[in-house]
């Protein structure tokens, strides 16, 4: 009686911070603030197992964890070596558009991706026109 409200509990406890970590996915401002939540979402499936394997008593499910901890941990530090900082302009950007969302929680989700785009693109542009800039003084 006791393991299955314990069960029942974990089970909810990983259900709610699925549901957030999702909500993190989806607002999330970067791409590395993205991939963080993918590895957390690794590592909720892989303490679903683990509650499962707890409640059948199987300890087949092993290599199971092992598996999904290994294709997480990879998944991680490949974004993390290959993602490009953000620049001091993209930075600014980044901090502008998050302050807007807390001003303004009011409009429309689709609106601030526009705004999100048309920054970053803008970011882009500043900064392909500085390094020409500076290519053509060196």
């Amino acid at each position: 009686m006791l393991f299955t409200v314990v069960l029942v509990i974990c089970v909810g406890i990983l259900f709610i911070s699925a549901l957030m970590v999702i909500v993190r996915i989806a607002k999330g401002p970067t791409t590395l603030d993205r991939m963080a939540g993918v590895d957390m979402i690794t590592a909720i499936v892989v303490g679903a197992f683990a509650l499962l394997a707890a409640a059948t008593r199987r300890a087949d499910l092993l290599p199971v964890f092992v598996a999904l901890s290994i294709i997480g941990f990879l998944g991680s530090t490949t974004l993390a070596r290959f993602a490009q900082p953000l620049t001091s302009v993209g930075r600014k950007n980044l901090e502008q558009v998050t302050a807007d969302d807390a001003s303004q929680s009011s409009r429309p989700e689709t609106d601030v991706r526009k705004r999100r785009r048309k920054l970053s693109k803008e970011s882009a542009a500043k900064e392909s026109g500085t390094r020409k800039s500076g290519d053509q003084r060196g």
